[in-house]
């Protein structure tokens, strides 16, 4: 989501629905790593996002940084979170602020 324009469209629309909005994290040099190592990815495409991906109005319901955790421990925090938070505010917080 890049832009308070384009959150603000998600949060209208899916403010009555139960939504998670979580922050994926990640060291720079690891993600520039991941990127080669994917082969798949244009080079230095998280080095040019990395600055909007995260900027402005954003209330997450849960972070984790994925610098050193597999995507199978990354997930598994995810939900775990999920199963103890029967109610999330992100999106609630935003819409109010919107």
């Amino acid at each position: 989501l890049f832009g308070d324009d384009l959150l603000k469209a998600y949060v209208q629309k899916l403010i009555s629905h139960k939504v998670y909005f979580i922050g994926v994290f990640c060291n720079l040099e690891i993600m520039l790593e991941r990127e080669i190592l994917r082969g798949d990815r244009a080079i230095g495409l998280s080095n040019d996002q990395i600055d909007y991906v995260h900027d402005g109005i954003r209330h997450y319901d849960f972070t984790v940084d994925t610098t050193q955790k597999s995507p199978f421990t990354a997930a598994y925090e995810i939900l775990e979170y999920m199963e103890t938070t029967p109610d999330p505010l992100g999106f609630k917080t935003m819409g109010k602020m919107f």
